[in-house]
């Protein structure tokens, strides 16, 4: 049974608020705002207390959906978290307006399972982790990438294929799926960054040699044609092919892209924002362009993680999210995953498993 939990909010958020333009110095401070992660995961209420991912997409009806990863729910008091504690992999979605969250679901908090399960293959547990999507016409297009089981630990996983479903935007129902087989031919894990611009939709993936410690972004193109994704080219460097395994990465990207990055669209230009997928972790870069299938440039190494407990709690932090459809004083809000390689840690302490958010001056980005 899907479950829709429902948590009132009296302060409001800021969605699509853009302030008129003004003659005033730029401000270029980079500012923290944990109470934005506070609204998004409230610590009481049995709902989700800690995950990642935090993958947003702007509903266009004054909702924003946040989608998470693997999700703790249960009460969290004084950053401890309160017994019953729940675990589940997979994806929990929350929408969240200036009045109100929800969080969908299968099962009970209790025992909770995936808002969209995976079919099982055979080849172990299954599920879905949460690539991106867009908003057209009442309808959520959103990509999915399949992953299942294998080994021990917390990086026992391996990846299987890319869907795309569509769903009601208004409800979230679960309308269509659709393989996406391109991943399949030519390596790309697809989907984790969509950008619909013009009369095109760009879905772009990042093609990763762990041993060269190199991760290289691809995208793909489609439009949208009777409540359906069709046409889809892949950009060779030079030219649209209708060949996958003709796909080439994106010129002038020249970090290694974390699995989860983002493209958005500001102050007329393409921005790409990733966080250093394998060395210096903390890093966050952006590059920008004047077209979506780059290349890209403008290299800027735009904020540098500073955790204080980052040693003591044995930190990760990966996959910066941008929030395009959140800006305030021409800065968008930003936010970075974290985690913990001390898995005795993370069902203790409820820090050590919740996003940081954050709001970047547009121009830190664009700027020449």
């Amino acid at each position: 049974m899907k479950q829709v939990f429902v948590f009132a909010m009296g302060l409001s958020l800021l969605v699509g608020c853009n302030s008129p333009k003004q003659e005033v110095a730029i401000d270029t401070t980079v500012e923290m705002d944990s109470v934005f992660c506070e609204r998004l995961l409230p610590p009481l209420g049995g709902g989700v207390t800690g995950a990642d991912g935090a993958i947003s997409i702007d509903l266009k009806d004054g909702r924003s959906m946040f989608m998470w990863g693997d999700s703790f729910f249960g009460d969290v008091v004084d950053d401890v978290r309160q017994q019953p504690v729940a675990f589940m992999m997979g994806n929990v979605f929350t929408t969240i307006d200036d009045k109100e969250i929800k969080n969908y679901f299968q099962g009970t908090p209790q025992e909770p399972r995936s808002y969209i399960e995976a079919d099982s293959t055979g080849k172990g547990p299954t599920w879905y982790w949460p690539g991106h999507g867009f908003v057209k016409d009442g309808i959520l297009y959103l990509f999915m990438s399949k992953f299942y089981k294998q080994g021990n630990g917390p990086f026992g996983f391996e990846y299987e294929r890319c869907d795309y479903f569509t769903l009601d935007a208004k409800t979230l129902k679960v309308l269509t799926k659709t393989n996406f087989p391109a991943a399949n031919e030519n390596g790309v894990h697809y989907g984790h960054a969509v950008l619909e611009d013009g009369k095109y939709v760009y879905v772009y993936g990042t093609l990763s040699d762990n041993k060269a410690f190199a991760a290289d972004v691809h995208v793909a193109r489609c439009v949208v044609d009777n409540k359906a994704l069709a046409n889809f080219e892949f950009w060779d460097g030079t030219n649209w092919q209708t060949d996958a395994k003709k796909s080439q990465k994106i010129g002038g990207v020249t970090q290694a892209v974390s699995e989860q990055f983002n493209v958005v669209k500001l102050h007329d230009k393409y921005i790409l924002v990733t966080q250093d997928r394998f060395k210096n972790v903390k890093d966050i870069y952006s590059f920008t362009s004047d077209k979506p299938q780059g290349p890209f440039g403008n290299e800027k190494l735009i904020y540098t993680v500073n955790e204080p407990n980052y040693e003591a709690d044995s930190m990760m932090t990966y996959n910066t999210m941008v929030h395009p459809q959140y800006i305030k004083n021409d800065k968008v809000l930003m936010c970075y995953n974290v985690n913990t390689y001390d898995m005795e840690k993370v069902w203790v302490k409820a820090s050590v498993y919740k996003p940081r958010f954050f709001w970047m001056p547009i121009t830190n980005m664009t700027k020449e």
